[in-house]
Formats: C-alpha cells, sequence, structure tokens
C-alpha cells in the first residue's frame, strides 16, 4: 500500500470543518434526573462527550441554576469578566461570589456522574434532589426541576410577547 499525502481541504469544506468545530460545545436537549445521597448526579453522555475530561461548575448568570462548562468555554467566560474591569464595586462583589461557588477541573466518575460540591448545591438547589439537566448552548444548566417547572410556565405566558419582539428584530435585518 502506498503512502498517502495528506490532502488540503477547499475553502468551503475548510469553512465546514470551522463550523463543526465551533459547534464542539453546542449543548441541546433536556433531562431529567435525580442527585444520590451523596450529592451526585449522572450527566447523560451526549453531553459527557462534549465536555470533555475536565470541565467546571459554577453558578448561572443570575444564581438561579448550575452551569457546567468545557474548560474552554469557563477560561472564556472569566477572560469577559476580566475585561469588565475590577474597579467597579458590584462588580466585585458579583465576582467575589460567583468564583466562591465556582469549581475548576471536575471530572465525571467511571459511571458518568458528578459530585455537585455541597456549598453550590445548598445554595442553588436546596434541598432538591430531583433536577432538569438541559442544553445551554455553550454549557449544561442544573436546576430544581420544581423551578425549572415555573420557569417553562413563566416563558409559556411570556411566549406572545417574545414572538413579537423576535419578529421585530427580524425585520430589522439587512
Amino acid at each position: 500500500m502506498a503512502d498517502r499525502e495528506p490532502q488540503s481541504l477547499s475553502p468551503e469544506a475548510a469553512s465546514g470543518a470551522e463550523q463543526v468545530k465551533t459547534r464542539t460545545f453546542r449543548f441541546v436537549g433536556s433531562f431529567s434526573h435525580s442527585l444520590d445521597n451523596k450529592g451526585r448526579l449522572v450527566i447523560p453522555q451526549s453531553f459527557r462527550d462534549k465536555l470533555g475530561e475536565t470541565f467546571c461548575l459554577a453558578p448561572s448568570f443570575d444564581f438561579q441554576s448550575i452551569a457546567v462548562y468545557p474548560t474552554a468555554m469557563w477560561e472564556k467566560r472569566n477572560e469577559s469578566y476580566e475585561k469588565l474591569g475590577h474597579l467597579n464595586p458590584a462588580l466585585n462583589r458579583y465576582l467575589e461570589h460567583f468564583y466562591a461557588l465556582s469549581y475548576d477541573g471536575q471530572s465525571c466518575d467511571g459511571q458518568g456522574r458528578i459530585l455537585l460540591p455541597a456549598n453550590i448545591r445548598q445554595k442553588i438547589l436546596g434541598e432538591e434532589r430531583d433536577v432538569d439537566i438541559t442544553g445551554a448552548n455553550d454549557h449544561i444548566r442544573i436546576v430544581a426541576s420544581a423551578a425549572g417547572a415555573d420557569a417553562w410556565k413563566s416563558f409559556r405566558d411570556e411566549l406572545p410577547d417574545l414572538l413579537n419582539m423576535i419578529a421585530g428584530l427580524e425585520k430589522q435585518e439587512p
């Protein structure tokens, strides 16, 4: 068998390959699971594959859920916070609490479970054991099932206004 030289990609194929690369972290879907007595949670296989070997746990932007970030997305998030500057006392206070509840270098055990540290688990989920694990584009979102049901109801109530707003945005596109 003759050795083959690697072929370069056409510009169109390279663009397609770049699109695939940028979608590596696109998390979609929704699953319901329960925490075990030790605070461990099974992460669905499709999410584990995208998370990689190590990842980060942190509060969501609004502290209403737990976010699980692939390490590369975690670094991007931190870079965006650093660009905001550290002279703003409100930002500093926010970041102090954000980082106090953040845990990098996390990994799944052999059974695909992650341990949610007690501090973030208690502050975000309270005593809830039933959770929804949802894709949130560049991260995974873990929320107490009851809070997820409330958020869904609120979304349904706001849907007509949201659709009108989206229609207005579409009209503005060039």
